[in-house]
C-alpha cells in the first residue's frame, strides 16, 4: 500500500510516497544518505543500514523483508488461533454441561427486572389463561389509564370464558374511578371482593405461575413463579383470604356498611395495638385523614379524651369481634381439592 505525503511521524502501517522513492533510488543506486529518515521503509525492512557506514541506507529484496516482517506476526496470529479455538471448546463444553444440567432441574422461578420487562412478562401469561385468573390487588386506588386497560383485558377474559376473581382492600370505595371499575368487571361476570387488611400483591394464572413482587410494588423488581408447591400455597392464601372477604354487588352503588363496620373494626385492632395513624393508613390502603376521622367518630362515640383511653375503652368494652370464618377446602398442587 502506497501512502502519499505522511511523514516520520504521521505514516501508517505502509509504504510513504517519500520511502517508495527513496527505496527505488536505494535499489538503482545500491545506497541512499539515510538522513533525512524514512521511518516508513525502514520499518518495513526495506532499507536497512549498511555495516560499517552508519549514514547509508541499502535496499533489501521485497520478499526478503517480507519474511523477516509478516513471518512474527503470521506466528503471533496462528498462536492466537489456536487459542482461540481451545477456549471455544472448551466454552462449548461448559454449555453442553450447563444445557444438560438445566434440564434435569427446571428452573421454578426468575427475577423480572425493569417496568416494561415485568409489565410485558404478566400481559404475555395472563393473555394466556385458559380457565382461571385470581388476582389480589392491595391499596386503595389505581391510576386511570391503568384501570382502562385493565378492565379492557379483563372484559376479553371473560369472553373466552376464564373464570375471574380479585380481591381488594376496603379502601378502593373511596376512589370512584376504581370503584366504577370493580362493578364493571363485577358486571361482566368477575367476583370481585374487599377486604379490610390484605397481603402483597400477586398474580396466580391457572395455578401454574404466579407473579409477587420483590419490593413493595412492581415498579422495579418481580418474581415469577412456577414452582408447583410455590403456586399452590400462595393460591391457599389467596383462598383463605377470598374467604372473608365481602362480595361486590355490582347493583350496589354505595360502599356496603359492612365494608364501614369492618374498616372500623381493624382501625380499633390496630389502635389496640398501639399502631400510629400513618401506620394504620398504610395497613388499611386508606388516606391517613380518613383514619383521623375514624378515630374520632370512635372516641366520640365511647367519651374517650385521649388515645391510650381509646385504646383501654375498646378493648375493655368488647368492641373487637373474633375474625372467624369457614375457611376453603385445601386444594392441592394442581388446584383441586
Amino acid at each position: 500500500m502506497v501512502q502519499i505525503g505522511c511523514d516520520s511521524t504521521q505514516c501508517g502501517p505502509g509504504l510513504c510516497e517519500a520511502g517508495l522513492r527513496r527505496y527505488q533510488s536505494a535499489v538503482c543506486s545500491g545506497t541512499v544518505s539515510a538522513d533525512p529518515p524514512v521511518h516508513c521503509a525502514t520499518r518495513l525492512g526495506l532499507l536497512e543500514p549498511v555495516v560499517g557506514e552508519p549514514g547509508l541506507l541499502a535496499s533489501v529484496p521485497p520478499t526478503i523483508a517480507a519474511g523477516r516482517t509478516l513471518t512474527p506476526l503470521e506466528e503471533t496470529l496462528a498462536e492466537g488461533k489456536r487459542r482461540l479455538d481451545a477456549l471455544a471448546k472448551t466454552f462449548e463444553t461448559a454449555e453442553a454441561v450447563f444445557n444438560g444440567s438445566r434440564q434435569n432441574v427446571p428452573q421454578t422461578s426468575t427475577v423480572l427486572r425493569g417496568a416494561r420487562q415485568i409489565a410485558e412478562t404478566i400481559d404475555i401469561a395472563v393473555a394466556c389463561c385458559r380457565s382461571e385468573l385470581l388476582t389480589a390487588q392491595p391499596g386503595g386506588r389505581r391510576p386511570p389509564e391503568i384501570l382502562e386497560e385493565v378492565v379492557r383485558r379483563n372484559l376479553e377474559l371473560l369472553e373466552r370464558g376464564v373464570a375471574q376473581r380479585t380481591l381488594y382492600q376496603h379502601a378502593v370505595w373511596n376512589h370512584p374511578p376504581t370503584a366504577e371499575y370493580i362493578r364493571t368487571v363485577a358486571e361482566a361476570g368477575g367476583s370481585i371482593r374487599t377486604v379490610d387488611e390484605m397481603f402483597d400483591r400477586v398474580i396466580i394464572c391457572d395455578r401454574t405461575v404466579a407473579f409477587i413482587p420483590t419490593s413493595s410494588d412492581y415498579s422495579d423488581e418481580a418474581l415469577e413463579v412456577r414452582d408447583p408447591s410455590i403456586v399452590w400455597y400462595l393460591a391457599n392464601v389467596f383462598e383463605y383470604a377470598w374467604a372473608r372477604g365481602t362480595p361486590v354487588d355490582p347493583a350496589v352503588a354505595k360502599r356496603p356498611e359492612i365494608v364501614v363496620s369492618e374498616i372500623e373494626q381493624s382501625i380499633m385492632r390496630f389502635l389496640v395495638a398501639g399502631h400510629t395513624e400513618e401506620k394504620i393508613a398504610r395497613g388499611l390502603g386508606i388516606s391517613r385523614r380518613t383514619v383521623a376521622e375514624y378515630i374520632s367518630r370512635i372516641s366520640r362515640r365511647l367519651g374517650s379524651v385521649s388515645r391510650a383511653q381509646l385504646g383501654y375503652l375498646i378493648a375493655t368494652n368488647g368492641l373487637l369481634q373474633d375474625r372467624e370464618f369457614d375457611g376453603p377446602d385445601r386444594p392441592g398442587p394442581d388446584g383441586h381439592g
